[in-house]
């Protein structure tokens, strides 16, 4: 309950924030003159307009033939890039404020900095009445500094996975699928252990090992910050007993055999389905890989630590305008068709299993066959749950990603025997120099 009153505490102050700031406009160019200029037409415009993201173009196809059925005079030309080299281009294109691309995929805690520096429309006022329509934090990872930068397309949960025939041969009993009896951390390292001592290989695998995504709620359980604190989250804050502790308990995992040393985030989900990996944090994207599993398998929420909060990691992708985009109208039509109009045209017509940022949304996404099974049904309720409840954005700040690749560091360290207050010091002097520049 802590937690369900302050996420709609949060979507309220957010509103507020937006509301406030719906005169202010931005400060780019483009058709408007990045004065807020223009609106979300009534009727759809006739015109062309550039899209830049990283996900696969024939992967992309059924969203824009979709796209293209809905609102026919809008033409999509959309290009796709690597995921690694999407923020160099970027600079590159928006740099040169040719207004192509108009519309970008934006790493939702990336936003911050891309704001700051200028790359992004600021969309308060265009898209202020589809606020209600979102998942609270989906919102929050989308604004910055009062205003709406970005809509987002998709967001993300985690769920506890765990081999049923491995539990079986441990004579351990299976968790709860009800959020209301999720399992603590200390239990799950106590029923890891008793897996392994019964022949599994792995007692527990973190999907997405050393990356501030997946380990951010296990400080925050324990009343840690998000890592960051004072004027623009530019304050390094990961050395607290929250912080420590946590990652005390993390780099025990390793240390005592539980979590594999050398698994990489590319490599986790196979992993796990070679069915020697009893427990397994991971997003709902595992889920249609286990329709080939040789093992049964089932669903728990996300732990939190002993009476600490439960809290999950959530985030995922938003569109951003570029304020030199010389068709923003069209532009704003194709975000919000992508972002909001039925739920989200983005994670209702791509292939692949994306969490829609919107309610709404999510009715239609609980409906694939994916999630048919008993177990599937689990998920469904799991998620529901936690994307409107216990999720917390990543930190926000315009050292975003000089934080993340600081902190991914010191997380490798930490699982490799590194004393995890030794490792949070280092990186802290390193995210003291690395924000230097933004003070």
């Amino acid at each position: 309950m802590r937690r369900t009153t302050r996420a709609a505490g949060t979507v309220g102050v957010i509103a507020l924030m937006l509301t406030a700031a719906c005169s202010s406009g931005s400060d780019g160019g483009g058709d408007g003159g990045g004065d807020g200029s223009w609106s979300l037409p009534a009727e759809d415009p006739t015109a062309t307009i550039q899209v830049l993201g990283h996900q696969d173009a024939e992967d992309m196809q059924p969203v824009l033939d979709a796209f293209a059925e809905a609102h026919p005079t809008i033409t999509v030309e959309y290009e796709a890039v690597p995921f690694d080299q999407l923020n160099s281009i970027l600079d590159a294109r928006i740099g040169n404020q040719d207004g192509n691309p108009d519309v970008f995929w934006a790493d939702q805690p990336r936003i911050p900095a891309l704001a700051s520096r200028g790359y992004t429309e600021d969309l308060t006022e265009q898209f202020s009445d589809d606020l209600e329509a979102f998942d609270p934090a989906p919102v929050e990872s989308s604004s910055f500094d009062g205003s709406l930068w970005a809509v987002p397309i998709a967001n993300s949960t985690q769920l506890l996975y765990y081999n049923k025939t491995l539990l079986d041969a441990a004579g351990a009993e299976y968790p709860s699928a009800a959020v209301e009896d999720r399992m603590t951390w200390e239990e799950v390292t106590e029923r890891a252990q008793v897996a392994v001592d019964a022949g599994a290989q792995n007692g527990i695998l973190f999907g997405q090992v050393n990356r501030y995504y997946q380990l951010q709620p296990l400080p925050m359980s324990l009343g840690g910050s998000a890592g960051g604190t004072g004027d623009g989250s530019l304050t390094p804050d990961i050395t607290s007993e929250g912080w420590v502790e946590a990652m005390t308990w993390y780099g025990s995992l390793f240390a005592d055999g539980l979590s594999p040393q050398g698994v990489t985030p590319e490599q986790s989900d196979a992993e796990f389905l070679t069915g020697n990996t009893a427990y397994m944090v991971q997003g709902p994207w595992l889920l249609p890989q286990l329709s080939d599993a040789t093992f049964e398998w089932g669903v728990a929420a996300h732990p939190a630590f002993e009476g600490g909060e439960a809290v999950t990691p959530t985030g995922s992708w938003s569109l951003a305008m570029s304020p030199f985009s010389d068709d923003k109208e069209a532009a704003g039509v194709f975000m919000r068709w992508m972002s909001v109009e039925d739920g989200g045209g983005y994670a209702l017509n791509y292939a692949s299993p994306e969490l829609p940022a919107t309610p709404e949304g999510k009715t239609a996404y609980f409906e694939r066959d994916v999630f048919d099974s008993d177990s599937g049904q689990d998920a469904v309720a799991i998620i529901d749950y936690e994307s409107s409840n216990t999720a917390v954005p990543r930190l926000q700040t315009v050292g975003y990603v000089e934080f993340e690749e600081i902190l991914g560091r010191a997380f490798s360290d930490v699982a490799n025997g590194t004393d995890p207050q030794t490792a949070l010091e280092s990186a802290t002097g390193e995210l003291e120099t690395a924000w230097a520049q933004y003070q």
